[in-house]
């Protein structure tokens, strides 16, 4: 079995080890320090004989490191480097999470975990229970005192059925091992966890939230966060953002919170008329006459959308008719249909001006639908449409 260096020596950054196997792109050492990923933390990466690791796994007991193109052989005497910045990186924040989590549970204690993932590029905690503001400030500033208290971070291991199980945070399910990994910060916290951690809480350097987001990958939340330096620097370019916010907004940053939710307030007031309006403005449409063609068009602003497609869907079951809707809010939103018996290609149509605003769509022959993000050309995309629907009708109706 290989010796896991990982956990022996977990500020190990070199070695040497003799290779088992190779298969292909995959080595096997008789011992490693490279972390194979668990437990949210993702694998390291580095070097073996001087060729690069680009990945690390678990195969039943053995652990193999992915070295693509190598020329190794079984029995051969190889030096090894991780990616110590990275790895440390990753032990910062995967110690800072249980910190972080630790604390939140202080102050809602029926949070639970989902998932955790700690990279390089994105730290995330998905958790599932109730999230308040005021919440994550408290466990926040509670987190950081732990961190700034450099307390020592141990690892011990117990049996699966030790009585000590039943007082530390553990997913018993997710745990193969006789024995079960316990890290303690302190008398903070303890979890069973399978990761590699630092030994003190003060080399964390501090945690900073940077996004919290609803519903994600099978939880209420995704708290996603950075430690040390990243954070500092992503909480200092947060707190640029909110004191710009409340410039534009004129206000103090402490009452930016009461002046946004007014603001929403007020707006869905203002959302609730325009939709009236919309209402009022389809019901007293008039169609415009080619022939024995009737073409419904109009250009609208903070339409009710449902309101829209139903509207449309309705006048097309009249014969000879065909509709243009475009609604301009969060986005400029546009459709076009035809009753079933009409030879229009509402799609094609659609695309003549969502080019214009930069969007997408589609549908079937008779009813298309789309939106784009370039707001300022939602009128040009509208005439845009609507003349190519006139020309079409145009043409039908001397054809006919």
């Amino acid at each position: 079995m290989v010796v896991r260096l990982y956990y022996l020596e977990p500020y190990l950054r070199e070695f040497e080890a003799t290779i088992t196997s190779v298969t292909g792109d995959r080595v096997f050492l008789d011992r490693t320090c490279f972390y194979p990923g668990g437990g949210g933390q993702q694998c390291d990466l580095g070097e073996i004989a001087g060729m690069r690791v680009t990945g690390v796994g678990k195969e039943k007991e053995e652990i193999y490191h992915i070295v693509p193109g190598n020329n190794l052989s079984p029995g051969q005497t190889v030096r090894c480097r991780i990616d110590w910045e990275r790895r440390y990186e990753l032990m910062r924040g995967h110690t800072g999470q249980h910190i972080l989590f630790r604390a939140m549970q202080e102050q809602n204690p029926e949070l639970s975990v989902a998932k955790v993932d700690i990279d390089i590029e994105k730290k995330s905690l998905f958790f599932n229970g109730e999230f308040s503001w005021d919440m994550m400030a408290k466990a926040l500033a509670r987190a950081n005192k732990v961190i700034s208290s450099d307390l020592e971070v141990r690892i011990e291991e117990v049996p699966r059925d030790s009585p000590v199980l039943k007082d530390i945070r553990i997913k018993a399910e997710r745990i193969a091992d006789e024995t079960v990994r316990i890290v303690r910060v302190g008398e903070f916290d303890a979890a069973a966890c399978g990761g590699v951690h630092v030994q003190r809480t003060g080399e964390i350097g501090g945690i900073a939230v940077v996004r919290v987001v609803s519903g994600r990958q099978a939880s209420d939340w995704e708290l996603q966060f950075e430690v040390g330096f990243k954070g500092l620097v992503r909480s200092s370019q947060l707190a640029l953002t909110t004191l710009s916010l409340s410039h534009m907004l004129v206000c103090p940053p402490e009452n930016l919170e009461a002046t946004v939710r007014n603001l929403n307030t007020r707006a869905e007031v203002l959302a609730d008329r325009l939709k009236a309006i919309s209402r009022k403005e389809l019901e007293s449409l008039a169609p415009e006459k080619i022939g024995s063609f009737s073409f419904y068009s109009s250009l609208l602003m903070g339409a009710d959308r449902r309101t829209l497609n139903e509207h449309a869907a309705r006048l097309i079951q009249q014969d000879g008719t065909v509709v243009l809707f475009c609604d301009v809010s969060e986005n400029a939103y546009m459709l076009v249909g035809c009753n079933e018996k009409l030879s229009l290609d509402c799609p094609a149509l659609l695309r003549t001006g969502l080019e214009l605003v930069n969007g997408k769509g589609g549908g079937k022959r008779h009813f298309a639908q789309g939106g784009g993000s370039e707001i300022s050309r939602a009128e040009e995309a509208f005439n845009a449409i609507k003349q190519s629907i006139l020309d079409r009708l145009s043409s039908e109706f001397s054809c006919g």
